[in-house]
């Protein structure tokens, strides 16, 4: 049993980028971006090409945050310089990014048979294998968290965060939205991908498919982490997110050992969000429950 939650951490903790690149986007930019599915995969084919073929793990990190940071500078860029709606210019990329990611791996599906020598060279805290991955992906959590409440101190940092709350006081302070938003974007893929890589390396294999419904995932994340610690800060919020991918990986573990089938599982995340949205729990920008009455 024990087992199954220091999986369920781990897991978690791999999943953790996701829920923060999410998080950005959604709560931080109030952009609803639809590239971290194929962010997420680019990711994690991008690392499992490069570690399949000898490289080293950070290097191979390195450049799957780099494709990811890309791939949301394209979908900034569609959005604040050709005007494309934001919902729409999320699937362009991402649709795109599913060839691409193709091409790079030259098939769908890479395993990885080794561990990394950096996770082994870890200490186990007398749990073997499983304690050497949650002392890595704790250590890159933590890293991810202090790294992004560093920045959103910054100034720029808050010009996005201003971008977010009230963009037309935002452009009347003279902060350049379009700047702004794509930097933003771009941030927020690359921690998605970096998810990808980890994820793809701590399962043993990268498969093209694996950024499907990465989206209502990380939402799933960033709901349960708010709703547990109610957040007041964003140093907090962040936090909170992180633990949310935890608690969200660990229902998912008991929900499959009390014998929730695996394809259910996408299926039973997307009912969670339903109920979310209906009760307004959610606010999601251009998709709340108050929006669509108004409109009709």
């Amino acid at each position: 049993m024990f087992s199954l939650w220091i999986g369920a951490y781990d897991q978690g903790l791999a999943y953790a980028g996701l829920a923060l690149g999410t998080y950005l986007t959604l709560r931080v930019l109030n952009f609803p971006d639809l590239t971290v599915d194929g962010s997420f995969a680019l990711g994690g084919g991008t690392a499992a090409v490069l570690i399949s073929q000898g490289a080293p793990v950070p290097v191979a990190l390195g450049l799957a945050i780099l494709f990811g940071c890309l791939a949301g500078m394209v979908t900034g860029l569609i959005h604040t310089r050709l005007g494309v709606n934001d919902l729409f210019a999320g699937i362009l990329t991402t649709t795109g990014l599913y060839s691409i990611t193709l091409r790079l791996m030259g098939r769908s599906n890479i395993p990885l048979s080794e561990t990394p020598a950096g996770i082994l060279a870890l200490p186990d805290l007398g749990l073997g294998l499983d304690g050497q991955w949650a002392v890595g992906l704790s250590l890159a959590t933590v890293g991810m968290i202090l790294l992004i409440s560093f920045l959103m101190a910054t100034d720029f940092g808050l010009s996005l965060r201003a971008l977010g709350n009230n963009p037309t006081m935002a452009r009347a302070n003279g902060i350049n939205q379009r700047r702004g938003l794509t930097v933003g974007i771009a941030a927020a893929n690359g921690l998605v991908a970096l998810a990808g890589a980890l994820v793809a390396t701590y399962q043993g294999f990268a498969d093209v498919t694996m950024g499907i419904g990465s989206l209502i995932l990380g939402l799933g994340m960033v709901i349960i982490g708010e709703a547990v610690l109610r957040p007041r800060s964003l140093p907090r919020a962040l936090l909170a997110v992180a633990v949310g991918a935890i608690l969200f990986r660990t229902m998912i573990a008991i929900a499959l050992q009390l014998g929730l089938e695996p394809v259910d599982l996408k299926l039973a995340t997307a009912l969670l969000l339903l109920i979310a949205l209906a009760f307004g729990r959610l606010r999601i920008p251009g998709l709340s429950a108050d929006q669509g009455r108004q409109e009709q």
